[in-house]
């Protein structure tokens, strides 16, 4: 009996002649008699001849040049547990790839090689813990870095001439230690010089007059680049960057603005990104544009930020946006015409139609953007961060529906008469008519007893503000970047916005504060900016809607109407606020009855009491 098999595998069997193999001259193995007469022992070595046939090249002693498909280059590796290996579980290309291995809080693990510039580097990588972190480095420099990425990432890089020392390096930043990998898979280096060219173009932009706006570009081709910007075509003296600011835009500043990207090998112009005047200002962590307002953003009811994504909504009840387009968020619907409200979670987005109905797009597939059949009448929502989504009755009752792994989804039985909504990391806010806060999620920080008289909440990652009748904030829950320390002297207050770990407030003047958090900008407000209408917080960015009229501080009412057995009002309205007719027979009742709640729609709002009779009744709004 003969096994055919390679002469790789047969130095694999060398130590197997104890149970009865020969090798014969050819690369072929033959049984003994004695294998024939001991059954345990036949069956034993026609599994393993079966396994060693089948078995995928890394288990035969595959290199990491071979896994990287990169047998070109020479390939060193160490590390606390021995550095890089070939695997096959965990690749690209199907066949094999390389594994950073575990590493622990104090060690880290390296995987090098080097090459001779000019040339073009690509590989592939994925790193899917979100406690440690996969680097790319050429000579010392770091030019890519990633974490918490489940998929295969491509990355492409252009170097300079001569010798190129390149790291890949697999790093815990969060003790103990780390039980996922990284990979790096199909390797590429192609010797030569590249020409420039644009991998981003300057994005077009609108910005509030008086305001700075940044216009940036990417380019690729071999090393070094040099930029030169364009106003209209003409040079604009100093602008020798990868970025331009405009600053204290004006109407002279308006127009057209290009780049023109040059190398040893020739050169490339942009596309011409067009700058106008907008309505809303954006600040903060400028990945994927989050901070480059889109052309089109005026005559804006409102504004929502999301993870380094934005949306606004139109008087015309359409919704458009900038960014980031994780998960398809800017798929926005062709056929939402009728919006009045928006909001957005880490990756999905939510629009209130006039009719009461909710519209939902982009999200993760945990059910975020599955609304519930049947659901109505809705005056608020919210996107939850951790994939779900919370909306608001008429009524006062809520609906949710998503992931609700921390318990968001688990609205309370008898929670009724809530007024308005926010949807936190791992937890809900939701805002009672009596001036008080319930919440629920295992998340949910521990609301200050006693505390009462709100008549706003927001929810950020681990911490909540209140706005309190009386203009002022209140704070609790993480506050490990004074995000949950209100300013002192705050004063004034009309609207609150939380993101991730950084707080806002709209005063009273059009003015904004903020808080917390400011690795990335987003404290730092513009100091130009006025006349602020609205605001949200995003991730890492934050948002202001700047309108032509000072703000709503009351709500002024108008066309008051009495037929035999009904009573209306007409008021300007919010979009995302909610509002309510109340209502009292005699002025010295205890207690005021509420109508149902209504949805605010940017325009004049009519209230109606569909009970009233002949005899007297006193009313008057309220508004969350």
């Amino acid at each position: 009996m003969n096994l055919q098999i390679t002469p790789l595998v047969s130095l694999c069997l060398s130590a197997s002649c104890a149970f009865g193999l020969a090798r014969s001259k050819t690369v072929s193995w033959r049984l003994r008699p004695a294998c024939v007469r001991n059954p345990l022992a036949l069956l034993w070595l026609l599994t393993l001849a079966a396994a060693l046939v089948t078995a995928p090249p890394a288990v035969r002693g595959q290199t990491l040049a071979q896994a990287l498909n990169a047998t070109n280059l020479t390939w060193t590796t160490s590390g606390f547990y021995g550095g890089w290996s070939a695997q096959t579980t965990t690749t690209h290309d199907g066949v094999s790839a390389a594994d950073s291995g575990r590493v622990t809080s104090i060690a880290t693990s390296t995987l090098q090689t080097t090459v001779t510039g000019p040339g073009t580097l690509s590989f592939w990588w994925s790193n899917p813990s979100s406690e440690s972190q996969l680097t790319f480095s050429a000579n010392g420099t770091t030019l890519s870095s990633i974490l918490l990425y489940r998929t295969w990432q491509q990355q492409t890089f252009y170097l300079g001439a001569g010798t190129q020392a390149l790291k890949w390096v697999y790093a815990v930043f969060l003790a103990p230690g780390d039980n996922s990998h990284g990979y790096v898979d199909e390797v590429s280096w192609t010797p030569g010089a590249t020409a420039p060219l644009i991998t981003s173009q300057p994005a077009a932009q609108s910005q509030v007059a008086g305001l700075d706006t940044a216009f940036n570009v990417a380019a690729g081709g071999t090393p070094p680049l040099y930029y030169q910007w364009q106003f209209g075509g003409t040079d604009i003296p100093g602008a020798t960057r990868s970025a331009y600011t405009v600053t204290n835009v004006q109407s002279t500043n308006l127009g057209l603005y290009s780049v023109m990207v040059t190398n040893s090998i020739g050169s490339i112009t942009s596309s011409c990104a067009p700058l106008v005047f907008g309505q809303v200002a954006a600040w903060g962590a400028s990945a994927y544009g989050a901070t480059a307002t889109a052309l089109g953003a005026t005559n804006v009811l409102a504004t929502a930020a999301g993870n380094y994504f934005n949306l606004w909504l139109s008087a015309d009840g359409t919704v458009s946006g900038w960014g980031w387009s994780v998960n398809g968020v800017t798929n926005y619907p062709t056929d939402l015409t009728n919006a009045i409200a928006i909001s957005v979670g880490y990756s999905h987005c939510l629009a209130l139609r006039s009719d009461g109905t909710v519209t939902a797009w982009g999200g993760q597939n945990h059910g975020e953007t599955n609304v519930p059949a049947g659901l109505g009448n809705v005056v608020a929502i919210a996107g939850g961060p951790t994939s779900y989504s919370v909306a608001l009755r008429a009524d006062g009752t809520l609906a949710a529906w998503g992931w609700g792994y921390l318990g968001e989804t688990n609205v309370p039985a008898d929670l009724t008469n809530v007024v308005a909504i926010a949807a936190g990391y791992g937890y809900v806010l939701a805002l009672k008519a009596d001036g008080t806060v319930t919440t629920w999620g295992n998340s949910a920080p521990a609301v200050p007893a006693g505390l009462t008289n709100i008549i706003a909440v927001a929810a950020g990652q681990g911490y909540d503000l209140a706005l309190l009748a009386d203009e002022t904030v209140v704070a609790w829950g993480q506050n490990a970047y004074g995000q949950a320390t209100v300013p002192a002297g705050l004063t004034n207050a009309v609207a609150i916005a939380a993101g991730n770990s950084d707080s806002m407030a709209l005063r009273a003047d059009g003015t904004v504060i903020a808080w917390g958090y400011n690795g990335n900008g987003a404290t730092n407000v513009p100091s130009a900016l006025t006349n602020v209408v609205a605001i949200s917080a995003g991730a890492y960015h934050n948002l202001a809607r700047v309108g032509t009229s000072p703000l709503i501080l009351a709500t002024p009412v108008a066309q008051l109407a009495k037929s035999v057995s009904s009573f209306s009002l007409v008021v300007p309205s919010q979009s995302g606020r909610v509002y309510a007719l109340e209502y009292k027979d005699n002025l010295s009742d205890a207690n005021w009855t509420s109508l149902p709640l209504t949805a605010g729609t940017g325009t004049d709002l009519v209230l109606l009491d569909p009970t009233a009779s002949d005899s007297q009744r006193f009313y008057r709004v309220r508004r969350w």
